[in-house]
């Protein structure tokens, strides 16, 4: 057994590294073999810097994930819901399940267009100077479709300068406030601070039909308070928490409500029915949003026009038109309006020929497809109008 323990070695160790050795001790020390492999000191890399990132810069490409996501099977249609192709999916417990077929498909598409979001709130002006040619039943039917169909929080707003039928038509449930009412208010509703049913207290909601009424006022002395200026202010309020404004309008072009609304309109609709009075009243219409794009400069009006939706209904079925003239009186609206116009025939509603309450929801099948047409037509045409808007905007603020 040694005499020598760890930390004495560890000690001689220590020692001999602080022992100068001599030029013999040298000689012996480069003939032996090292034992141990001699370590080197490295200098250490320098940290990579890399360039902050920017606001903006994608940190996804897309490259890799792009296999998938621009395939079709992310564009795969649901199972069918309608036609014979639901109930084949229904017998065999969706063992066997056909697509949709062409007619579900293009519903589908309509749909769509009647949900898409718009870039900022929206206005329909529904114009017809001629009585009786169904404004109210068809703001009625829109606001409704809309309403029912998309996510948008809809407002029938009835922009007549004398008294109104779009609070007769509808249910008033329990409230027998009007726009004037809401004007009184103005002024303490354009305070940063109001809230949504602040606003809504003046106006009638419509239950199930899902949109909400904002009616003129009985007494047409007071309906003469709503001039340009005060539309203008009306919208603005009403705007704040309803993104898409139906506007009932009445048969006077020249009153400034009616101005107004036309100023703030996105898409026109003009309700026709296939008769001299009716289509006369539209082309004279027609005739003055032309002319007033021509003497202002401002190319709204008669754009309104190129982009009308014509919505054509039978009417009673106790009137008719020979299919001559009737084809005869479409021949010219087409060329009055141009290429760009939608011409929609809607079949006849019971629910929309009475003079006493609209409940849309009483409306057959064959009218509720026919209006989601309608609705995805004026859709479209608000989504385009906003966008051009929009963008005319950001080009002057650039300028």
């Amino acid at each position: 057994m040694g005499t020598e323990w760890p930390g004495d070695e560890r000690k001689k160790a220590k020692t001999d590294l602080l022992t100068v050795p001599s030029a013999s001790d040298k000689h012996e020390a480069s003939l032996q073999i090292p034992h141990t492999t001699e370590e080197t000191q490295t200098t250490p890399p320098e940290p990579t810097r890399t360039k902050p990132l920017t606001a903006g810069t994608p940190l996804v490409t897309g490259t890799l994930s792009s296999a998938i996501t621009g395939s079709d099977a992310l564009e795969t249609p649901l199972p069918a819901e309608e036609g014979w192709q639901r109930t084949v999916r229904a017998w065999t417990g969706g063992l066997i399940s056909p697509k949709p077929g062409p007619q579900e498909l293009a519903r589908r598409a309509t749909l769509a267009s009647i949900r898409r979001v718009y870039p900022r709130p929206v206005t329909v002006t529904i114009a017809q100077p001629g009585g009786g040619s169904g404004k109210t039943s068809i703001t009625v039917a829109l606001a409704s479709t809309i309403g029912n169909t998309a996510d948008h929080v809809v407002l029938a707003m009835d922009n007549n300068e004398t008294m109104g039928t779009l609070g007769v038509r509808t249910r008033s449930n329990g409230s027998n406030l009007t726009i004037i009412d809401l004007l009184d208010a103005l002024e303490e509703l354009k305070n940063e601070r109001t809230r949504s049913g602040d606003v809504q207290y003046f106006t009638r909601p419509q239950g199930d039909n899902r949109f909400a009424v904002l009616a003129s006022d009985e007494d047409p002395d007071r309906m003469q308070m709503l001039t340009r200026d005060t539309f203008n202010e009306l919208l603005e309020v009403v705007q704040r928490f309803w993104n898409v404004i139906v506007l009932d309008t009445g048969n006077n072009t020249r009153a400034e409500n009616w101005l107004a609304g036309i100023e703030r309109t996105d898409q026109l609709v003009f309700p026709v029915e296939m008769n001299d009075k009716s289509v006369v009243s539209v082309l004279r219409t027609i005739e003055q949003l032309q002319a007033m794009s021509q003497l202002s400069g401002n190319n709204h009006y008669a754009a309104l026009c190129r982009h009308a939706v014509v919505v054509i209904s039978p009417g009673s079925h106790r009137r008719s038109v020979a299919p001559e003239r009737r084809k005869e009186l479409r021949t010219m609206l087409e060329q009055a309006l141009g290429e760009q116009a939608t011409f929609l025939s809607i079949p006849y509603e019971p629910a929309l020929d009475t003079n006493g309450l609209i409940d849309w929801q009483l409306a057959t099948d064959e009218s509720l497809r026919a209006f989601e047409k309608v609705a995805a037509a004026v859709s479209e045409g608000m989504h385009q109008a906003a966008v051009r808007a929009e963008s005319t905007q950001r080009t002057t603020k650039e300028n």
